[in-house]
Parts: structure tokens; C-alpha cells; sequence
């Protein structure tokens, strides 16, 4: 069996290393896309696209790139006073002028006064590589794009933001849209009968929202360090008649977790409180099955939107470097949530 899987470990690294040459080559994805600040700048920078976007995703961008376009992409279609047109990205535009990167990449301005016309159409400029590609290059393309993960940065040393203990906070009326918690649970596809952990579940804002996804033969270990919020849990977990939910008292280095038994570790709007993320975050590592994931859920700094007056944020690469440092490998990027980053691990091999 050992053998088996190194077999195919191996063919996995051929298969990338002949995306990366169809990628390079064949492909010129580089004319358009950069990674790690080489190749061209039409198209977006895939230095660590492998975890912003799913396999179906990058799957569906390859064959047919109309299907979902981020606005900044749509192409831009200009037509000059003189009759010429073109085609590119806008990279500014205000009422007077508009500054665009065309086709072959370069960087050109127009003064609106001049042109004929100037529109937008929901198209990519790239083009699908469905008729380009055989099946089995686009499987190599694919496979090569999925190892671009980024690089996580050294950790720095930085100081925990206060507890959070205002209620009216916890549960405003307007959460829900800055959250979109359903979405959120749906996106991770927690299987029923599974073993949750709300790590530092506050008001219970996730916990309840688990405790029915999860089912009655699913578990969810709700833990915080405040016995007053684990009071606030009983009593909404009590009114919701959920009777599979553990409150469990933990400790600013201790969650007190049984080892190997959860799926899934959700710390949500909490990480940047703890006051020894190392010791916590070794605990999570120990409380994890093997194929367990951590979920973490943080106010991001790098918004211009910011409810919690920078008070509970934090930026994507600290983040990143602090749980990589524990012992995480991040798989993938969350990046529907509004002002929040969103954050899925797995276990580094």
C-alpha cells in the first residue's frame, strides 16, 4: 500500500510539472498571468491560486472563462474619435479619463472626450482552452495550478487584541449580513454525525447554527474561557431544544479538547484574543482526526470596511504565518465573506 500511495504521490508531481510547462509553453498563460512577480499583468497574479480557488473552480476558468468574471476583469471595449478600437482591463477611470491595459499589456490612457464609445462586455479576455487542450493537458494545467499556494511569512510577534465581552456586540441585528454565516457553513460541507469544536464560541453565534447542521448523532464542543458566555450558550442551545451540544471551560492555554476526535475546529472572530496562540493552537493540532480541518474566521485588517474599529483585526499573512508555524498547511482561502477573512487547514504531512 505504501508503495501504492508513493506511486502516486509521484505521478501527482509529473502531472504539475506538466502543467508547468503547458503553462509556460503551449498555454502562454504567462503572456497575461504572473506568478511569484514573473509573467504579464492582464489577467490576476496566481502566485497562490491553488487556495483561493477550488479545483471545480480553476476547472471551469480553464474550459469556460465567461462563466465567472471578477468586475475588475470584464473587458473594456473602447473606440477612438479616429475609428480604432480597443480591447483590454481598465486599470482607473474617472469622468474625464480612463487608463486601460490592453491586449498585448501595455499600459494606455484615453481622455473620455476622444472616444467614440466606451463600454463594457461580460467576457474574459482569456481564452478557453477547451478547444486548445486535450483533456488529459487540461488535467496537467489543472494540477500544476493547484500547487500555487503562496508562501506564509515568518511569524511576528504581535500583542493579543482585549477579550470580547459585550453582548449587544455579539448578537447585533446586522451580523448576519456582515457574516453570512449560512453560506459560510454550507462552503465547508460538515458532514452530519460529525465532532465540532466552536473554539472560543463567544454568544454562540456559530454553536447553535452547528449543533443542527451536525444532527442529533453529530457533537459539537463548545469552548470558551468565560463561564459567563457558556451560560448565554445553555440557554440559546436550551431554547432551540439542541441537545448535542458540550459546553466545555477552557483556559488561556488549554481548550481542554479530547485528542483525535474532532472533524473540524471553527474559531471564529476569536484567534486574535488568544494570549498564547502557540500553545492553543498545539492543542487544536492534538484534538484533530487525521483528516481534521481548522477553520479560522477573523475580521481582516486589510478592509476599508471596518465595524470593530480595528480593535479585533487581523492581516492575512499573520494569519498565515502564525498557524503554518503550528503545524497547519492552509488549503484553501474563503473569499466570499464581505470584511472577514476566512481561512481553511489541514494538518501539514
Amino acid at each position: 500500500m505504501r508503495g501504492l500511495v508513493l506511486c502516486l504521490w509521484g505521478a501527482a508531481r509529473l502531472s504539475a510539472g506538466e502543467g508547468q510547462v503547458l503553462f509556460e509553453g503551449k498555454g502562454e498563460c504567462t503572456r497575461c498571468h504572473s506568478v511569484r512577480q514573473r509573467g504579464g499583468s492582464l489577467g490576476p497574479d496566481l502566485t497562490d491560486i491553488g487556495v483561493r480557488r477550488t479545483a471545480a473552480e480553476l476547472r471551469r476558468s480553464i474550459t469556460d472563462p465567461d462563466a465567472e468574471i471578477e468586475r475588475e476583469f470584464l473587458t473594456v471595449v473602447l473606440t477612438t474619435s479616429g475609428g480604432r478600437q480597443v480591447e483590454g482591463i481598465a486599470l482607473n477611470e474617472d469622468d474625464i479619463s480612463i487608463q486601460v491595459r490592453d491586449v498585448e499589456g501595455n499600459s494606455r490612457s484615453f481622455l473620455k472626450a476622444n472616444l467614440r464609445d466606451l463600454h463594457r462586455e461580460l467576457r474574459s479576455l482569456m481564452p478557453s482552452y477547451s478547444g486548445r487542450l486535450s483533456a488529459a493537458e487540461i488535467e496537467s494545467l489543472l494540477a500544476y495550478l493547484r500547487t500555487l499556494r503562496g508562501t506564509a511569512p515568518a511569524a511576528e510577534r504581535r500583542e493579543p487584541g482585549p477579550l470580547t465581552t459585550d453582548l449587544a456586540w455579539l448578537t447585533r441585528a446586522n451580523r448576519d449580513a456582515q457574516e453570512r454565516p449560512e453560506m459560510l457553513l454550507d462552503s465547508l460541507a460538515i458532514p452530519t454525525g460529525a465532532t465540532v469544536v466552536d473554539l472560543g464560541a463567544g454568544a454562540g453565534y456559530f454553536t447553535w447554527r452547528l449543533a443542527q447542521g451536525v444532527g442529533p448523532r453529530g457533537r459539537v464542543l463548545a469552548v470558551d474561557v468565560q463561564q459567563a458566555m457558556l451560560d448565554r450558550i445553555a440557554e440559546e442551545v436550551r431554547r432551540r431544544h439542541l441537545r448535542n451540544v458540550e459546553l466545555m471551560l477552557g483556559t488561556e492555554t488549554d481548550p481542554r479538547l479530547p485528542a483525535g476526535a474532532a472533524d473540524l475546529v471553527l474559531i471564529a472572530n476569536a484567534y486574535h484574543e488568544f494570549r498564547k496562540p502557540a500553545e492553543m493552537l498545539a492543542a487544536v493540532r492534538t484534538s484533530l482526526k487525521g483528516s481534521g480541518r481548522l477553520v479560522l474566521i477573523e475580521y481582516a485588517e486589510e478592509r476599508e470596511e471596518d465595524p470593530v474599529a480595528g480593535l479585533y483585526t487581523m492581516r492575512l499573512d499573520q494569519l498565515r504565518a502564525e498557524v503554518e508555524a503550528a503545524g497547519f498547511r492552509l488549503d484553501r482561502i474563503l473569499t466570499f465573506l464581505p470584511i472577514q477573512h476566512g481561512l481553511i487547514f489541514t494538518i501539514a504531512r
